[in-house]
Parts: C-alpha cells; structure tokens; sequence
C-alpha cells in the first residue's frame, strides 16, 4: 500500500509539472491518437481487400491484438519510459540520485513517472477489444475466462520484463534507446509483428516471436486456443505463466548486474 500511495503522489507532481505546458502535452495525446488511428484505418484497408488473413477474419485478429495491446499498455505506463531513459540518468551521472534515495532504484526509477501518452492507445484498445467481443461468439466458461486473465497477467509480465532487459544494456552501451524502441515499439519495432497470425511470417520468425523475443504468446497464441484454431503445437499456447515468470527472474537478476556494474566502474 505503501508503494501505491507513493505511486500516486509521484504522479499528480509528474501531471503537475507536464500541465505547466498544457498545449505541449494535449499536442502529445492528439499526436498519438492520429498515429494509432491511421494504424486502424489501414487495418480496415486489408480487411476491405481481403475476407481474412490465413484463416483469421478481421474480428478474430481484432481481438488477438488487442489482447496484446491490453498487456502492452499497461506494461508501457510503467515501463516504457524509465527504460528508454535510463542511458541518459548514466550518461549524465543522475543515475546516482537514485542510488543515494531511502527506496529500491528500479522501484523509484518507474514510480517517478506516469507514461500518459499510452492513454489514447489503451482507450483504443479497450473500444476495438469490447468491439471485436461482441461480434465473436466466444462461449466462455470460468475456465476460459481464468485462462484468459492469466494470460493478460503473462502479457504484461513478457512486455515489461523485454523492456526492462533492453533498458538495463545502457549499463554497458551508455545508450540503448534504439534497442528498447526496436524491441518495444508498437509503431515500427518487432513488437509490431505480433499484431498478426505469425503463420503469415517464416519459421524462422514465428521461432523468434515464439520462443526468443514471445511476443506471440502475449496475443496469436492464447486467443487462437480460444478460437479453437488448429495449432500445430497445442502446448505452446499454455506456456505463457511459464514463460512470463522466467523472463521476469531474468530481467530481475540482469538488472541488479547491471546496477554493479554501474557501480563497480565508478560511473
């Protein structure tokens, strides 16, 4: 509870402060919702020219990734943020701020900042995936729907653990922006690949998604067990808890190895 009141504070001074240029933030937000809305209106264009995308219609591939949009924002409210940022804290040595305070650093890094830009992303997100939910006739039992929340948990857990591994390099490299944007970013990252069946992609890549970097289990995976889509292997599409727990101990122990080594140079 603790946390979450100091989680609430740290945002109304961060809204606060971001408010003093309230044209420069709603320009933010406008910005942001235009981008995500040409997303959907090119979305509709393949859906105009084509009945379905290997087998998926436009409802079913409307749901699978909103369901990894879900997971991704509020990952990216959290994450997104203090994880592109962190190279310039150690460029600039403030990172040691962080070091000095009565709190965890990592804790104190994501607790600072409110990402609100993600906003109009997860309000799309909650619109199309109640929209799609509607025009599928999923029959859902407790079993599904526990399936399916563990899933949305697994999610969020898969984007934050990716964001904070790609983040935690600028301990070495001083500067990974590129990396966390090539990873993370839903615009033109690889995160962008999962907004499809990844039957669409090579094996090569539908190893990668699945098992390297996972996104596929954030959204393709899940819903298509859902949908009753024929999956080659069945077994993938319950891994994901799995999966999510170990990603996160590796993220946990890569950034407390990359905060000695912070240290141990003397940065």
């Amino acid at each position: 509870m603790n946390y979450i009141r100091i989680y609430l504070r740290f945002v109304i001074i961060y809204m606060k402060g971001k408010l003093e240029y309230h044209f420069s933030l709603l320009l933010e937000l406008i910005a942001n919702t235009i981008l995500i809305g040409i997303y959907f209106a090119g979305f509709n264009v393949i859906f105009y020219n084509f009945n379905n995308i290997v087998g998926w219609n436009k409802y079913e591939v409307l749901f699978m990734f909103t369901t990894s949009w879900l997971s991704y924002s509020f990952s990216c409210f959290f994450f997104w943020s203090p994880m592109r940022d962190i190279g310039e804290l150690v460029r600039n040595g403030k990172f040691d701020l962080y070091l000095t305070r009565p709190i965890n650093p990592f804790i104190y890094l994501v607790l600072q900042q409110f990402q609100y830009t993600f906003l109009p992303r997860l309000f799309f997100s909650i619109y199309f995936w109640i929209y799609s939910l509607q025009r599928l006739s999923i029959q859902w039992t407790v079993t599904d729907v526990i399936y399916y929340s563990l899933n949305l948990l697994s999610g969020f857990v898969i984007f934050s653990a990716i964001t904070v591994i790609t983040g935690t390099i600028s301990f070495w490299t001083v500067k990974s922006e590129e990396i966390v944007s090539l990873l993370t970013d839903n615009n033109y990252g690889l995160k962008n690949f999962c907004d499809y069946p990844i039957q669409i992609y090579s094996k090569g890549m539908q190893v990668l998604l699945t098992f390297v970097v996972p996104y596929a289990l954030t959204g393709y995976y899940p819903v298509a067990n859902l949908l009753g889509k024929n999956l080659p292997h069945l077994w993938i599409a319950h891994i994901s808890p799995i999966i999510a727990l170990v990603m996160a101990i590796i993220a946990y122990n890569f950034w407390h190895f990359g905060v000695k080594h912070y240290g141990s140079t003397g940065a």
